[in-house]
């Protein structure tokens, strides 16, 4: 039985809400992992029931935990908010917030551009381009699909590396390397809903949220050099703008 103590004023379903907090944010009890029942931890704590539904309702509150109806209540999975106010990428977004981000890459190639792409990167229809396609996780959890395109005849030199040593999250900084560094850029968000392939890919099911980004970024002197196709586990995903009038 886990000892709260009776004697010191603080009421027994905020000892337990911090001890299952603390159990959470140690890691202890896992992120998408299920708590035992209200039972089972009525039982530990050595408390009613009603009092464990006090604490796990502040915690759900707090976005700490979820219920699901009939099947039990669950720790959150980590939420990756983004601060579309500011130009950053998804990797100096996750450090700021002191995640543990990472990627693997599934495609480091070089294709002809299709006229969407070319009209946003201001190239030619079948210009060369490099497209790198990652899948990106936060505290070990899959949360983007992303599928970018770059000027080939501006990068032509980053296939030297192969995709096993390319290192995708110092690609705004190798922009800047060549006289490109990234300064604004424009893109476009959507709801969609994972079809068969993406939800495969992305280890989730067919039919699940997406937050859907295209994004071109352009250099301080408004050469485009990358276009970008992000997806975006919706559960796992939110954005802040900041607006003013």
């Amino acid at each position: 039985m886990d000892d709260i103590s009776k004697t010191d004023g603080i009421p027994l379903y905020v000892k337990i809400r911090e001890s299952l907090r603390e159990k959470i944010t140690s890691g202890e009890i896992e992120r998408g992992q299920k708590l035992p029942s209200e039972d089972e931890l009525a039982a530990q704590y050595g408390v009613s029931r009603m009092t464990v539904r006090q604490s796990t309702s502040d915690l759900i509150d707090d976005g700490l935990l979820y219920r699901r109806h009939g099947v039990g209540t669950f720790v959150t999975l980590p939420h990756i908010e983004r601060d579309h106010s500011q130009l950053t990428d998804f990797f100096e977004n996750s450090n700021r917030r002191g995640m543990n981000a990472r990627a693997a890459i599934l495609k480091l190639e070089v294709i002809p551009a299709i006229p969407k792409i070319a009209q946003k990167l201001l190239l030619k229809t079948n210009d060369l381009l490099i497209n790198i396609k990652t899948l990106r996780e936060v505290d070990d959890i899959l949360v983007t699909l992303h599928d970018s395109y770059i000027p080939h005849g501006l990068f032509s030199e980053f296939l030297q590396e192969n995709s096993l040593t390319f290192e995708v999250q110092h690609l705004w900084s190798k922009f800047a390397e060549k006289g490109y560094p990234v300064k604004w850029a424009t893109q476009k968000l959507e709801a969609r809903l994972a079809d068969p392939n993406l939800a495969q890919v992305m280890q989730i099911k067919q039919g699940s949220p997406i937050l859907f980004k295209e994004r071109t970024v352009f250099a301080e002197d408004g050469t485009p050099v990358e276009f970008t196709y992000c997806y975006n586990r919706g559960d796992l995903y939110s954005l802040t703008v900041t607006l003013n009038r």
